[in-house]
């Protein structure tokens, strides 16, 4: 994936938090594990974001080493190719090193944006 399909993932995210009522800030650096700070109600949560265009068979499939990413709150994964959002909570993708973006498998996560608390 290129950087500004990364990129793209990354603002379509933030426009839909703030859907939700989120307040999004944006890093002047990428030296941080996260993409964006969201702020709402006094709470402030790291997201990061991944965004994918490759699939294996029918479904599309992230590589990634999720374990530099163990402080952040929110993993939200992009799948590019069908247009949905997969929303993991601190910890859910604790010892992977891939997704495979099923949505049958992970109907909990899919365009699940009310995890987000």
């Amino acid at each position: 994936m290129s950087l500004s399909s990364g990129a793209i993932s990354e603002l379509q995210c933030a426009s839909k938090l703030m859907e939700y009522g989120w307040a999004v800030a944006f890093p002047f650096t990428h030296q941080n594990a996260w993409d964006l700070i969201i702020y709402k109600e006094g709470v402030i949560r790291t997201v990061q974001i991944k965004g994918a265009e490759y699939c294996e068979h029918v479904h599309t499939v992230i590589k990634a080493d999720w374990a530099k990413y163990k402080e952040i709150d929110f993993i939200i994964l992009h799948d590019r190719i069908h247009q949905n959002w997969f929303v993991f909570t601190k910890g859910e993708l604790d010892g992977r090193t891939g997704m495979t973006l099923n949505p049958n498998k992970l109907a909990q996560q899919l365009n699940n944006w009310k995890r987000i608390k």
